[in-house]
């Protein structure tokens, strides 16, 4: 049973600045994406045009300068869906399942599958891992669904970009 008058149930700045930095790093991905894949993206035609900007970039520090731009520019589409529609692109349907399987598999009282998972997306962090299973935690503590539905897929979209990231790093 966790002690909910022992937590501060804000967002750190660092988990903050961790998540941003997840989406410039998911910029890179999404700028190798084909033009048709590139159509079937659920975001603005302000950040298309962006994001087709980014693709043609050759100098290193405009393509950095750009990179971080397209980041700070997911967090203001529906990143959850920008990041599923990524993810769909990225990996093979049966791949998908299998990733998708560790969000039911994730459990806060589960220490050993926390660490598997980590082990095996070296992108993902066990702190951040843990923070969302906490969010999580407290929504049923606090019986709010909305804050349930939002934690929920907080973590399935962090699952979602650790694989991608994880990917990349190989």
């Amino acid at each position: 049973m966790i002690d909910w008058s022992e937590h501060d149930m804000r967002v750190s700045r660092t988990e903050l600045k961790k998540a941003h930095e997840r989406l410039q790093a998911l910029s890179i991905p999404l700028a190798s994406l084909s033009k048709k894949q590139l159509k079937n993206l659920p975001a603005s035609d302000y950040f298309m045009a962006e994001l087709m900007a980014l693709a043609d970039i050759t100098s290193a520090n405009a393509r950095n300068r750009q990179t971080k731009r397209v980041g700070k520019l997911i967090s203001e589409e529906n990143r959850h869906e920008l990041v599923k529609a990524l993810f769909d692109a990225f990996f093979p349907k049966e791949q998908v399942s299998k990733i998708e399987s560790w969000f039911e598999r994730l459990n806060i009282n589960d220490e050993g599958t926390l660490k598997q998972f980590v082990k095996q997306y070296k992108a993902s962090e066990r702190n951040s891992m843990y923070q969302l299973l906490l969010w999580i935690e407290y929504a049923k503590h606090m019986q709010d669904d909305e804050l349930m539905a939002e934690s929920k897929e907080d973590l399935a979209s962090y699952i979602r970009e650790v694989a991608i990231l994880s990917q990349l790093k190989m």
